[in-house]
Order: structure tokens, then C-alpha cells, then sequence
């Protein structure tokens, strides 16, 4: 899965540079071999939470390095709305009309991951610039107002074809 490649691949390199980062693995149900990860004294387990807003918004950084493209993310959506900053591979994002390193961050492979992760860990300037951004991104384009707005646009040119 996902987590595996990401606890297993990805965070040894970023470890190797930010030994103190702490991963959380939030979500409903995991499965034992990932609750197995909670062994190590930086890797936290959850299991179902009520609310993930508030892990998002504590995260200096949130990871989604999802190996296939179907359809949006609603993890990287989730993250970008809370002001997070995301590193996420290239089929994470690949529904999304995005700026790769301005909105997101994109990394092509697990090396290319962890460097951008750690590059994020070490500029917390470049956080807030990609968090600021993902969340305006969001709003522009995934706010209930602006999706109603363009469902309207697309009906009223429809009704003048007719």
C-alpha cells in the first residue's frame, strides 16, 4: 500500500536528515500491519478519528505519494483546504489543473518525494507559500460557491442552444 512504501522507502531518507519527524497514519481501520509501524517512536497510529481537520492543520507537511491516478484525491484536496502543505507524486495530482511546486509539490519517484519533503522541513517560508497556495486553490476551484457558479454557467449557455 501506499503507507508501506511511504513509511518503508520515503521517511528512512527523510529521517536520515530530520530524525525527530513524526508520522501520523490517520484513517479508519488500519490495518495490523500498518498498526505495526506505531512501534517506532515516530510513527503514530490513529485508527478512525472524528475529524481529520485538526491533524491537517498541525502537520508542518502532509504526504501523498498514491501510486495511480484515478480520478481526485480527496486526501490532497483535504490537506490543501486546511492550509497544509502537500508533497504528493505526479498521479496523486493528475486530476487536478494544478501548479506543480507553487500549489503542490510533486515528486516523480519516492527519492524525489523525501527530497521535497525535507526541502519543505527546511524552508519554513516555502511551507506557508504552498499551504497559502493549495487552500486559494481549493477555494477557486472546489468551493461548493464556485462549483454552483459554474454548474450555472454551463446550463445558461446549454439553455441558449437550444
Amino acid at each position: 500500500t501506499m503507507v508501506v512504501e511511504f513509511i518503508e522507502h520515503i521517511m528512512p531518507l527523510v529521517w536520515r536528515q530530520h530524525a525527530d519527524v513524526k508520522v501520523w497514519i490517520v484513517g479508519k481501520d488500519p490495518p495490523s500491519n500498518l498498526q505495526a509501524y506505531a512501534e517506532n517512536p515516530n510513527v503514530y497510529v490513529t485508527g478512525t478519528v472524528d475529524d481529520i481537520r485538526p491533524y491537517l492543520r498541525k502537520a508542518a507537511v502532509s504526504a501523498s505519494p498514491i501510486p495511480y491516478g484515478a480520478g481526485i484525491q480527496n486526501k490532497v484536496l483535504e490537506a490543501m483546504a486546511c492550509g497544509t502543505p502537500v508533497v504528493a507524486s505526479e498521479q496523486a495530482v493528475s486530476a487536478l489543473d494544478i501548479q506543480f511546486d507553487r500549489e503542490v509539490v510533486v515528486g516523480r519517484n519516492s527519492a524525489e518525494i523525501a527530497e521535497k519533503l525535507v526541502a519543505l522541513l527546511d524552508s519554513p517560508q516555502k511551507r506557508a507559500e504552498v499551504g497559502m497556495a493549495g487552500r486559494a486553490y481549493v477555494e477557486r476551484n472546489h468551493d461548493w460557491s464556485a462549483i454552483t457558479e459554474k454548474l450555472a454557467e454551463i446550463y445558461d449557455e446549454s439553455l441558449t442552444q437550444l
